[in-house]
């Protein structure tokens, strides 16, 4: 569809190898029964993604099919991105029950929280122009990074303030869809009401955060993983306390 420089054609076609990788690494050490969304979604992003670039180079493909497979691609790998989410959430609070109903709590209601940030900011991008179809493919994009990104930040102060351990795969997978979420939702917002004309160079921004995504999983898939501990109890700073400061400060 259109001419594209050699760094464009990298970063694109850059994370789909190193994904062929990490989907073989996984398959070798039986990780993608252990986390089979993530799995899932890396095939997935392979397929989806080489057959994008087929169609963006290809003749014989419009722009008008070419636009209808990314709107087709794009809701697939949202929802497989919040079944991620949610493995990670699992996983990490899988060998901890004591937290595991906390765990639960705390996502339902954080996704609740997002999602309705998300439609307000969702409703406030404006159309500049474009058709309703594209519009929405934008509102969706921002609304399911916005939300990932919360999610990411709320794993982080959970590992924080419980002290888990960080070098886990899960954790990898968690901190690379993080920060493309953020930096993607941040890159979506300024392109949206900066206006699209300047959409090319954000384009680069998000292309290059998602390289550095699929890095930062592979290398955490590379690394031994530090060894699980069991969390019996909580630690001090437990549901305990929580509640009764709630009680008190209710009853004043």
């Amino acid at each position: 569809m259109y001419p594209h420089s050699f760094l464009w054609h990298f970063l694109w076609l850059a994370p789909r190898a190193l994904q062929t990788v990490i989907a073989v690494i996984m398959i070798r050490r039986g990780l993608a029964r252990s986390f089979p969304v993530f799995f899932a979604y890396t095939v997935f992003q392979i397929i989806a993604e080489t057959t994008l670039f087929v169609f963006d180079h290809s003749a014989a493909v419009s722009g008008d099919l070419y636009w209808a497979a990314v709107w087709m691609v794009l809701p697939i790998s949202c929802g497989l991105r919040f079944g991620i989410i949610w493995e990670v959430f699992a996983g990490v609070f899988n060998n901890y029950p004591a937290l595991r109903q906390l765990n639960h709590l705390f996502f339902r209601w954080a996704i609740v929280l997002l999602f309705f940030l998300a439609i307000a900011i969702a409703a406030r991008i404006p159309e500049d122009g474009m058709s309703p179809v594209h519009s929405h493919l934008y509102a969706l994009d921002i609304s399911v990074n916005l939300i990932q990104s919360g999610l990411w930040l709320l794993l982080l102060v959970f590992s924080a303030y419980f002290g888990l351990s960080w070098r886990t795969f899960a954790y990898g997978i968690a901190s690379g869809l993080g920060v493309y979420s953020t930096v993607a939702f941040a890159a979506e917002v300024k392109r949206v009401w900066t206006g699209f004309v300047a959409g090319y160079a954000f384009d680069f921004v998000t292309m290059a955060t998602y390289n550095c995504c699929v890095a930062i999983w592979l290398v955490y898939l590379l690394l031994p993983e530090k060894s699980w501990r069991t969390l019996k109890e909580l630690p001090e700073n437990n549901l305990e306390q929580w509640n009764a400061e709630l009680q008190r400060l209710l009853t004043q």
